[in-house]
C-alpha cells in the first residue's frame, strides 16, 4: 500500500492543533483531499462519522475517525470511492510531537486502493508526494500567523523523495 509522509514544525502547543485537527471541517480548509464536511459533530471521537464531499466527486461520501489519542493522534478515513478502474479509500493520520519551541506536526497519507486502481499506486503516491508539503505549510501558516515553516516530505520507507 502506498504511504507518504510529511512533517512541518508549528509554533503553537500541541493542544492547540489537536483542537483544530479534531475539527473535520478544518481540513476543507487546507487540505486537498476534502472539498466539504457537511455534517457530523465538532469534536471528533473514535467512530464518529461525517458527510463529506471528496474533490471531483458530485455524491456525498463518509468519512470516519478511525483513531483518536489526545493530543498525540488523530486518524480519519474516507468510504470507499468507486472509480471505473476500482476503489480508493483515503487515510489522512496526524502525529503531534510537541517540543519547547512548538509541535511537530506529522501527516501521513495512505491511500488504501482495490481492483484496477492498484496499477495506479504510483501516480497516487506521487501526487501525494508534490501536494503533501504545500498542504502542510499552509497548515501551519494557518495556525501559526506570520511563521514561515519548513515542511519535509518522506516517502512510506522513511526516504525523502527525490524532485525531478
Amino acid at each position: 500500500m502506498p504511504h507518504v509522509s510529511a512533517n512541518v514544525h508549528v509554533s503553537r502547543p500541541a493542544d492547540e492543533i489537536f483542537s483544530f485537527l479534531r475539527d473535520p471541517r478544518n481540513l476543507a480548509v487546507w487540505s486537498s483531499s476534502i472539498d466539504q464536511v457537511i455534517e457530523g459533530p465538532i469534536s471528533t471521537e473514535l467512530g464518529d462519522e461525517y458527510t463529506c464531499k471528496f474533490p471531483g466527486r458530485r455524491r456525498m461520501h463518509r468519512l470516519t475517525c478511525t483513531a483518536s489519542t489526545p493530543v498525540e493522534y488523530l486518524a480519519f478515513r474516507g468510504a470507499r470511492m468507486w472509480t471505473p478502474l476500482g476503489r480508493h479509500s483515503p487515510e489522512l493520520e496526524f502525529r503531534l510531537s510537541p517540543s519547547r519551541k512548538g509541535t511537530m506536526v506529522t501527516v501521513s497519507v495512505k491511500p488504501h486502493l482495490d481492483g484496477g486502481m492498484i496499477i495506479l499506486a504510483p501516480f497516487v503516491t506521487m501526487a501525494w508526494r508534490r501536494d503533501l508539503p504545500v498542504e502542510l505549510r499552509c497548515l501551519a501558516e494557518l495556525l501559526a500567523g506570520e511563521d514561515r515553516p519548513d515542511a519535509d516530505t518522506t516517502d512510506g520507507q522513511g526516504a525523502a523523495p527525490s524532485v525531478g
